[in-house]
């Protein structure tokens, strides 16, 4: 048995996300550009899950063809344990996360620290989801690797970082050449974060 991220799947999500839409803007009173700027995340969170859980394989004839066991196969000591053809998995880990450090400062108010703790916590559940698959399933399809949930924080890390760095060129062009501001760039404008850096 074979579960894939299929139109079924995809409506699942659509429908939760309609839901927090809805009890956001009414209950919560949230601009629409705010909504605007939840649904990229959304979307980005939706595909994070899609790339790393998806499929899910569930078929013993699966397990017979892997191969891998649940136990033998993780990898908990740090770092220590990278090879040369294991760096671009944690590049891409790296890359994968960036989007959430970048994404999560716009629907919220958390700085660094807050987003470093947010990028670990979001890392740790996808790698113990794909562990619970692991166990059900009896055999694992991906390892579950420390060196993610690291690589991965990395990510959110410089993806922070790139949040900052745009916000202020935001901050430059409005004010150097007086660009009128429309309700997307005045949301940009006023992000906390960097509004607060910027006037100490």
């Amino acid at each position: 048995m074979t579960i894939d991220f299929d139109s079924l799947t995809a409506l699942i999500f659509m429908a939760l996300y309609a839901g927090v839409v809805v009890f956001l803007r009414v209950k919560k009173k949230k601009t629409w550009t705010y909504l605007f700027f939840l649904t990229f995340f959304y979307i980005y969170l939706v595909e994070t899950v899609r790339y790393t859980q998806f499929p899910i394989y569930l078929s013993k004839y699966m397990r017979e063809a892997i191969g891998q066991t649940v136990w033998t196969n993780m990898n908990f000591i740090p770092i220590l344990t990278l090879t040369y053809q294991s760096l671009k998995t944690s590049l891409l880990n790296v890359i994968l996360f960036i989007p959430f450090g970048f994404g999560l400062p716009f629907i919220s108010r958390f700085r660094m620290k807050q987003t470093i703790i947010r990028s670990m916590i979001f890392s740790a559940m996808l790698e113990a989801l794909q562990l619970i698959i692991a166990l059900a399933a009896g055999f694992t399809f991906r390892i579950v690797d420390i060196n993610d949930i690291i690589f991965n924080t990395l990510g959110g890390i410089i993806g922070y970082i790139l949040f900052v760095g745009f916000v202020r060129a935001v901050h430059f062009a409005l004010v150097k050449w007086r660009i009128e501001q429309n309700a997307v760039l005045r949301y940009i404008y006023e992000r906390p974060q960097v509004r607060k850096s910027m006037q100490v």
